[in-house]
């Protein structure tokens, strides 16, 4: 292997030893043995991160960042007089047009005076947790709503003075959300809810008045720090577990919804009716 790609793998690993929610349990002198002696710099680092055990933490190439994936913004409509807010998947670039666009949605919805609101889960594979939340932060109410739980600690998340929060940053100031919203709200998930999704899910868990209807999430409930490293690329590594507003712990593997069911919009709607 070349020095200077010698040099990516030793960066990589010295994030990786020091910050991998696994790292302890790690045998890093073998780890870096073997990936000094592999032909090339990424597969030994992803052979590492293999090795660790935890499928949440992962590279992102050079080629990938500085691809990434056009913008969206949620959408939704009053389905009767329950309101539907679908949150699709979203990278960190676009975090403000997503809340921009997310909250002016909100206050629409607001508007009609739903009696219930179903957040659709369904199909985010994650991205950024901080607009997601704040677009749904009316109906998480005031106060903590999650935690990271890690080797070195545990920060929470929630809304506070009608901002959302992650320990002591405030996140997105120049947006004050609507005032908390009231009545019962459905969370819709699936195979395909995983990471920021589910902590999106991980944040209503627990909650009075509200089910999740679907399918297990993609079983992705940890937390990730992302580094940038010196030649463009990316890594992302898994530095703590989710909790709910409870302590109820969650990790790599799916999230059971309350009710299972393959028509998780008419089911959650029913639900929503008879709550009222």
């Amino acid at each position: 292997m070349r020095p200077e790609a010698l040099a990516h793998v030793d960066e990589a690993l010295d994030l990786l030893q020091r910050h991998s929610i696994e790292s302890a349990r790690a045998d890093w002198a073998a780890l870096r043995a073997q990936a000094h002696a592999a032909e090339n710099a990424d597969e030994a680092i992803r052979h590492v991160i293999a090795a660790l055990g935890n499928p949440h933490t992962h590279l992102i190439t050079a080629e990938r960042v500085a691809s990434p994936p056009p913008p969206v913004v949620p959408t939704g409509q009053v389905t009767g007089t329950t309101a539907v807010v679908r949150l699709p998947e979203i990278h960190a670039s676009h975090g403000h047009t997503y809340v921009t666009e997310g909250l002016k949605l909100m206050r629409a919805l607001i508007a009609a005076h739903p009696i219930g609101w179903i957040v659709d889960l369904r199909g985010n594979r994650g991205g950024a947790m901080h607009p997601m939340l704040t677009v749904v932060a009316p109906l998480l109410g005031e106060g903590e709503r999650g935690r990271f739980v890690g080797p070195h600690g545990e920060t929470g998340w929630g809304v506070r003075r009608r901002h959302l929060y992650s320990g002591g940053t405030r996140s997105y100031r120049w947006h004050r959300v609507p005032p908390a919203q009231h009545g019962p709200v459905a969370v819709l998930v699936d195979g395909k809810t995983a990471s920021s999704g589910e902590a999106v899910l991980v944040s209503f868990l627990g909650a009075h008045n509200t089910r999740s209807f679907g399918a297990p999430t993609a079983g992705f409930a940890t937390a990730n720090q992302t580094y940038q490293l010196k030649n463009g690329a990316r890594l992302a590594i898994t530095t703590a577990v989710m909790a709910d507003r409870t302590g109820r712990t969650y990790g790599n593997a799916p999230i059971a919804p309350h009710v299972s069911t393959d028509d998780a919009l008419t089911k959650a709607i029913e639900w929503i009716e008879n709550q009222t």
